[in-house]
């Protein structure tokens, strides 16, 4: 609904600013509390870890679930932080894009971690070493699977974070400050990928998430206070 009054405009863009700065605050801290719960298979046995799985696979399906809708709170969030710092702009532009095929490419790696990796141990047979050892090659290629959508969505990801930093360089105060921050931020992640300093396993990720917070919690500040 528009406002009657013209100049009420401003009044409820700014709530609407607000109101997406505490979603975002919100949503982040809620990543980080998932992440902490998220499940862990601890045997090295290709027989204990398929049980460990199933075991793990209503808790697993929870915590993915719970991030996967996270993320997406969060791209809306940036949605709203890209209008507001002028979406025609290259620099905004190529920042949203990137960091939507970053959380695409996430949701991927979240759906191969928390259900089709639990479905196939659930479901395949393992009464046998032939069961066992078609269990094992099963679950690699869900490892892969879900190790590159994960690579890819850090890489994009932090690019977003990159591009929407240098734009913020051309701000003042506070905003020019995330900026700098932003930019190591999203360099550090991808770098340590690049030169293997980087798995992306539970305590990896978990590590990307907190860094990415400092950023989420960031821009949740600035668009609080209006500032963008």
């Amino acid at each position: 609904m528009f406002p009657k009054d013209p100049s009420e405009a401003p009044i409820l863009d700014n709530v609407a600013a607000r109101n997406a700065g505490i979603l975002l605050i919100a949503a982040t801290v809620l990543e980080v509390a998932a992440m902490a719960h998220h499940p862990t298979v601890t045997s090295s046995n290709i027989l204990q870890a398929i049980e460990q799985i199933a075991r793990m696979s209503d808790l697993s399906g929870w915590v993915h679930g719970l991030l996967i809708g996270l993320m997406l709170a969060v791209l809306y969030v940036f949605t709203e932080f890209g209008r507001r710092r002028g979406i025609a702009l290259p620099l905004v532009r190529a920042g949203l894009i990137a960091y939507t095929i970053g959380v695409l490419a996430m949701m991927g790696a979240a759906m191969m971690s928390g259900f089709v990796i639990t479905q196939v141990a659930s479901l395949t047979p393992h009464a046998t070493e032939a069961d066992l050892q078609s269990s094992a090659q099963l679950l690699i290629l869900c490892r892969v699977l879900n190790q590159t959508f994960a690579s890819l969505g850090v890489v994009l990801m932090s690019a977003g974070i990159v591009l929407w930093s240098i734009d913020l360089l051309r701000s003042r105060q506070l905003a020019r400050l995330l900026g700098v921050f932003g930019l190591l931020i999203g360099l550090l992640p991808a770098a340590a990928l690049a030169f293997g300093a980087l798995r992306l396993d539970v305590p990896g990720m978990t590590q990307v998430v907190l860094l990415q917070s400092v950023w989420n919690i960031g821009v949740g500040v600035l668009l609080i206070r209006g500032i963008v």
